[in-house]
């Protein structure tokens, strides 16, 4: 293990997070695009997202292709939009909240091959996570679950966050491929990507991250946490981001999503 990003932690109660210093909110004053045409999928330089990718086995068949469904019909409706419906959009965003608070239910229940179980497969991704550490990203925290991966990290330089994910995965899925002799897709497609808003939603996430080990009722042999070393036991008193207040919040409180 690289000792610059610090060494692999098994926890089930949270440390003590403080905001890093070099922490970037979401500035919705300032520039941003859309990195999928016509869905609310927002990009911006230097701040921190909030990443979900999990087992292609995670999930139940019928609780994947309902959700298909429903998505289909939002791209549907998305799609006819002459110019974009601010309104519309912050509808597909509710409702994207809303699938993926209920899939990560599902996924906590550990259906499928919880593949991840084996230590010597969580290692291969806990590697991967930190092996460009410092160069293409700048992880605050993981977890490895039994079915599904929760992370917070910023990319650094002109590497995109889709072009960086795509590395973990793709890499990940051969090496685990071949240590289990099998073919395949190992993750599924999709996964869930949320631009860390400001300072209380990013606390609320490295506490999802910590505490989803103890919610989805795992032993200590079960699961991979690792979190840097600026994000815990750093004395910091918190500052106010913006001068100005944001737009009313839309999202529920106790989640991080």
């Amino acid at each position: 293990m690289n000792k610059r990003v610090g060494k692999l932690v098994l926890r089930r109660m949270p440390p003590n997070f403080a905001i890093p210093a070099d922490f970037k909110p979401f500035d919705w004053r300032g520039d941003f695009w859309n990195y999928e045409r016509n869905l609310p999928d927002w990009r911006q330089p230097g701040v921190t997202h909030f990443i979900t990718f999990r087992l292609n086995d995670s999930l139940p068949r019928d609780v994947v292709e309902a959700a298909k469904l429903e998505k289909q019909s939002w791209n549907e409706r998305l799609a006819r939009q002459p110019q974009p419906d601010e309104l519309l959009q912050e509808d597909y965003a509710a409702w994207q909240r809303r699938t993926w608070s209920k899939m990560e239910s599902v996924m906590d229940q550990c259906h499928g091959s919880c593949l991840l179980r084996q230590p010597e497969l969580r290692c291969i991704v806990s590697n991967a996570l930190l092996y460009f550490e410092g160069e293409r990203s700048a992880m605050h925290g993981f977890v490895i679950m039994p079915n599904h991966v929760h992370l917070a990290a910023s990319t650094l330089g002109d590497w995109q966050i889709e072009d960086v994910l795509k590395s973990w995965k793709g890499f990940t899925s051969r090496e685990i491929n071949q240590a289990l002799s099998q073919k395949g897709h190992l993750w599924q497609e999709d996964n869930w990507n949320r631009i860390i808003r400001d300072e209380a939603h990013w606390l609320k996430v490295m506490r999802y991250i910590a505490n989803n080990p103890a919610k989805a009722n795992l032993r200590e042999d079960e699961f991979t946490t690792w979190f840097a070393e600026k994000c815990s036991n750093v004395e910091r008193v918190f500052q106010p981001v913006l001068q100005e207040p944001p737009p009313p919040p839309l999202y529920p409180e106790d989640e991080p999503w």
